[in-house]
């Protein structure tokens, strides 16, 4: 078998079935304990968890390329008397 050629098991892009079946499993369960409302209620009760599993979530972005410009228009206004100089 050649190095990094695929000769059999699941097609690339095909779902795990475990996977599939098992959001679905918690997707019911999430529900049946009162969905978003009760999510909340056990957030209160239960923060550092919540904020774990939360933290989960937040996609990583590994490569972060930051090409930006910033302009800054400053002005100025010097006050002496009644006279005023703008730059």
């Amino acid at each position: 078998m050649a190095r990094g050629v695929k000769t059999g098991g699941r097609q690339k892009g095909t779902p795990n079935k475990l996977t599939s079946s098992a959001k679905e499993a918690f997707s019911h369960a999430f529900h049946a304990v009162g969905g978003a409302d009760g999510l909340a209620a056990w957030a209160k009760k239960n923060p550092t968890p919540f904020y774990t599993l939360y933290a989960r979530l937040i996609p990583e972005d590994k490569n972060i390329n930051l090409n930006a410009e910033a302009r800054i228009d400053v002005t100025v206004r010097l006050v002496h008397g009644n006279a005023e100089a703008r730059r």
